[in-house]
């Protein structure tokens, strides 16, 4: 079964469950060193999300929305402000800053981005539908409390 899991996150995102399809995964966020606890990092009203791994330091970037998802990938929308610093998310409840990091995407499927991308513009292979996503929902839980966010970001890409 083929997930609609962008290319920079093949690596990252673990699905989870047995409800995942060609239209929707749902996973948790492992750094290559098997590391599950991350700082996270936002800029630009959190349509750029990295990670840094608290085992090995390793940067995950979860989301650039001027390269990701719909207006990103496929319409190559960048409008957002790149010269911006990135922030530290710090846990409202306890102030701590390590996060298990859960990503849920949704996708059109692989028919819908034939007919749409690929049957109109050759720089498009099938191959990447994955990439032009249509929303992505970012959900936080501290790992110092019991501190929860399901959708810490939950944004829409087209």
């Amino acid at each position: 079964m083929d997930y609609p899991i962008p290319r920079h996150l093949q690596e990252y995102l673990i699905p989870r469950g047995d409800e995942n399809t060609e239209y929707e995964v749902t996973g948790d966020i492992r750094c290559s060193c098997g590391g599950h606890r991350f700082e996270v990092w936002e800029s630009n009203d959190r349509h750029i999300v990295q990670l840094i791994c608290k085992e090995c330091g390793h940067e995950i970037l979860v989301l650039d929305a001027s390269k990701h998802g719909w207006d990103g990938f496929v319409c190559r929308n960048d409008f957002l402000d790149h010269s911006l610093p990135l922030q530290k998310y710090i846990c409202p409840d306890c102030g701590a800053d390590a996060f298990e990091v859960a990503v849920s995407i949704s996708s059109q499927g692989k028919q819908d981005f034939l007919e749409e991308c690929v049957s109109h513009d050759d720089s498009f292979t099938l191959d990447d539908w994955v990439d032009g996503f249509e929303w992505i929902t970012i959900s936080l839980s501290c790992q110092n409390c019991d501190y929860n966010e399901s959708d810490w970001v939950d944004l829409e890409t087209m």
